[in-house]
């Protein structure tokens, strides 16, 4: 059973600056086969991108916690409810993409080639 509900936040900090996490969630969502329908970045470092697909819209806001962290907040809409799910497999999906980008740094072996799917 799908589960929704009336307001879905999905928070989660990233130990990655903004520029970075910005370019993972926009190419993430290029991979859930989501069209990026505005993407902003402000002044203060933060950023705003607006993602749409079947029937769903994601809202994410990234914004800088110290110098090399950011804070991603994402809101999926379902229709006219709102679902965490998708918002959930789109933060993982970073997540992971940003993992595979710092492993090799760290001298970490990398594991696999494809980004985890989750069911919606």
């Amino acid at each position: 059973m799908k589960k929704l509900c009336i307001l879905a936040l999905t928070y989660k900090t990233f130990p990655a600056p903004v520029s970075r996490v910005h370019q993972a969630t926009v190419d993430v969502l290029t991979q859930m086969d989501l069209k990026v329908l505005h993407r902003r970045r402000r002044r203060d470092g933060s950023a705003r991108v607006l993602a749409s697909g079947w029937r769903r819209k994601l809202y994410v806001e990234l914004e800088t916690n110290g110098t090399e962290a950011t804070r991603a907040r994402v809101l999926a809409k379902d229709g006219v409810f709102f679902s965490d799910n998708a918002a959930t497999e789109l933060i993982t999906r970073v997540a992971f993409l940003l993992e595979r980008e710092r492993a090799p740094l760290a001298g970490l072996p990398v594991t696999g080639n494809a980004i985890p799917a989750l069911a919606v």
